[in-house]
């Protein structure tokens, strides 16, 4: 029977697209003794418990399914959230320079502002000006990552 820890693993493994194969061999154990954890076949020693926490950026609280509180689960999505920003920031400044990488955060930020009006005030009026503000953040975005550099 798979327990709250097997189905974190395997799960947490799929939406980073590894193979047990690859994760079993950072970790340091076999591939059959991941795919029994993974199932649920075998029960993990605190100490590996720890080691596959740190190697998936995760809590042990969250890999054995320990209730989290409101705060701390709005705190997970915070730091989620800004650490995928961060990464996409900063491929864009790879990509295309730190112009191209502006444009990202200015994309980031119209989205961002439209969501929080929309959450704060959903019975309020459509306002299509913030649309058109995505919207050509979001173009220009397009023309400086096709072009390698900064937009028109």
């Amino acid at each position: 029977m798979q327990s709250e820890f097997s189905k974190a693993i395997h799960q947490l493994r799929l939406e980073r697209k590894l193979s047990q194969r690859r994760v079993s061999q950072e970790l340091g154990i076999s591939q059959a003794l991941l795919s029994h954890y993974e199932n649920g076949v075998r029960q993990p020693k605190l100490a590996f418990v720890s080691k596959i926490a740190g190697y998936y950026g995760v809590s042990a609280d969250d890999l054995l399914g320990c209730a989290l509180g409101s705060e701390r689960r709005a705190l997970k999505c915070e730091l989620l959230l800004l650490a995928e920003i961060s990464d996409m920031i900063a491929l864009a400044a790879t990509a295309g320079g730190e112009a191209t990488a502006a444009l990202a955060a200015q994309y980031i930020t119209a989205a961002v502002a439209n969501a929080r009006l929309i959450i704060e005030n959903p019975n309020g009026a459509y306002d299509p000006q913030l649309y058109i503000d995505i919207k050509t953040a979001e173009a220009a975005l397009y023309r400086a990552a096709r072009g390698g550099g900064e937009a028109e």
